[in-house]
């Protein structure tokens, strides 16, 4: 089993943070977010995605990620991509789960897709749809390679 990259774990945590902040903004009660941040993360990124692999494509990249993620995060073997490519599954996962679990496996989820993105579409790429989707980052290195040396 190949290690996540600490690059991709980083950009993974930031990506869950800005989601995390936005679900608590527009929830009616902020203590209780109703849809995980991975599951925000991933949609935004099929979005994207969709359009350029189609959904097959990206529901196929889905489960890979779900299936190595699932290696290190066992939570997650009951986690499914549907047919239209979001995941299904997660109530398993969070019902009854405490925040600092919780936060691990969504991280090596979303840690997993990314790396998966650069293997097969190159690190340019995935910086161009993740700031697709998230035309809000601020400026400056998405993943540093340099992240993934120490």
């Amino acid at each position: 089993m190949a290690a996540i990259s600490p690059a991709s774990r980083s950009l993974a945590r930031r990506l869950l943070a800005i989601e995390l902040s936005r679900a608590r903004k527009s929830s009616a009660s902020p203590a209780e977010v109703p849809v995980p941040p991975a599951a925000r993360v991933c949609d935004k990124l099929r979005a994207v995605l969709i359009t350029f692999a189609g959904v097959a494509g990206f529901r196929s990249l889905l489960t890979r990620a779900l299936t190595l993620a699932a290696a290190r995060a066992p939570e997650l073997k009951g986690v499914t991509a549907n047919p239209d490519a979001s995941l299904a599954g997660l109530d398993g996962v969070i019902g009854g789960k405490k925040k600092a679990a919780a936060q691990e496996w969504e991280e090596v989820l979303v840690a997993q897709l990314l790396d998966l993105l650069v293997m097969f579409v190159g690190e340019g790429l995935m910086h161009q749809m993740v700031r697709q989707a998230w035309p809000d980052l601020p400026v400056g290195p998405l993943r540093s390679k340099t992240e993934d040396k120490s």
